[in-house]
């Protein structure tokens, strides 16, 4: 993925951040725990999610580098370092420990889900039993229309240069069996389309 996309995205989202993470917060109604957000559209909602619950340690993973060194240095700016932590992870083999996680957040999971047939099952290994993970993508419920339509034609152009690929409810219903994770997961068209698992 080009790093200048991905970041020229994440600053066009600013606005959108806070209300996925009220989404997110509002499914996991819990404002304490262990969370790691994954991937290379990680780092905003992790910031404010540490700016709005100062009881969440959070851990910050991906495959690349060079985007790892982006969010670092991002989290050193905002001066919440001591409660965040950024590790590079391969996605198909997650590089921490069974059970060690409360909160999981994978937005964008559509570039990934489809050719990466275990990453649903990583995430639920890294779970904490108790535990939920946030998985898909979208502007998230509440988010004012005019910030989506604001943002929606750069976005879609973004997303699309970065290899986005489209997932129907159908689609993903047969990605969930596949992973074995059918009684563990729901799947919601609120704000996008997302998968909740809880162990």
């Amino acid at each position: 993925m080009n790093i200048d996309d991905l970041l020229q995205l994440d600053r066009l989202w600013k606005k959108i951040y806070p209300y996925l993470a009220s989404q997110i917060m509002e499914s996991y109604q819990r404002d304490y725990g262990s969370t790691l957000e994954l991937g290379p559209f990680s780092g905003g909602i992790s910031l404010e999610l540490a700016r709005s619950y100062p009881r969440l340690a959070i851990t910050i993973g991906d495959e690349s580098a060079e985007f790892v060194e982006h969010v670092k240095k991002e989290i050193a700016v905002s001066g919440l370092s001591e409660r965040m932590t950024v590790k590079r992870t391969n996605l198909d083999h997650l590089n921490f420990n069974d059970a060690q996680f409360d909160l999981i957040i994978l937005r964008g999971a559509f570039f990934f889900l489809q050719s990466r047939e275990n990453l649903l099952g990583e995430l639920f290994r890294v779970l904490k039993p108790g535990g939920m993970a946030f998985v898909g993508g979208g502007y998230g419920k509440g988010t004012p229309e005019e910030f989506i339509e604001e943002i929606a034609g750069k976005s879609r152009e973004l997303n699309s240069r970065l290899g986005r690929k489209r997932v129907s409810v159908g689609e993903l219903e047969k990605i969930v069996k596949k992973s074995r994770l059918t009684d563990h997961c729901d799947i919601r068209e609120e704000g996008g389309l997302w998968i909740t698992i809880r162990k």
